[in-house]
């Protein structure tokens, strides 16, 4: 068999097996429909960090969550799942309409969070911006 024919057909099956993948569903994203669906994430994902309320992004995809020790947390959505962290400390940057939260954490070192809606930006802009120099 020549070389050609063996790229061929090993090109044909890997894109087979991510069209099959993506019908399947297996690349869909996690969303962030509701506050109690987020709320019972996060008291899920941290239990030692109750949540007493949240500030959802509105595509979806990401969440301020305000914790009972007047501390603030933050939920995302990562692929399939939702990921989350308590805001110790950290830098905010804005680039166009990304929201880029760099953390102290090897694990999520950077978070960026696109908010197209200008007026939404801002607020949650005013937020991460309070949080992260109360913390530092």
């Amino acid at each position: 068999m020549s070389l050609w024919v063996t790229f061929i057909i090993v090109a044909a099956g890997i894109a087979g097996i991510i069209a099959l993948v993506h019908i399947t569903g297996g690349s869909a994203r996690a969303q962030l429909d509701s506050k109690a669906e987020v709320l019972e994430m996060w008291n899920r994902q941290f239990p030692d960090h109750p949540a007493q309320g949240a500030l959802l992004e509105p595509s979806a995809f990401a969440a301020l969550i305000d914790l009972e020790n007047n501390g603030t947390g933050l939920l995302w959505a990562m692929g399939d799942g939702v990921v989350g962290r308590v805001l110790a400390k950290g830098r905010l940057s804005e680039h166009g309409p990304v929201l880029r939260v760099a953390l102290p954490d090897i694990t999520a070192p950077r978070v960026d969070i696109e908010i197209p809606d200008k007026m939404v930006r801002r607020i949650w802009a005013e937020t991460l911006k309070t949080v992260l120099e109360e913390r530092a």
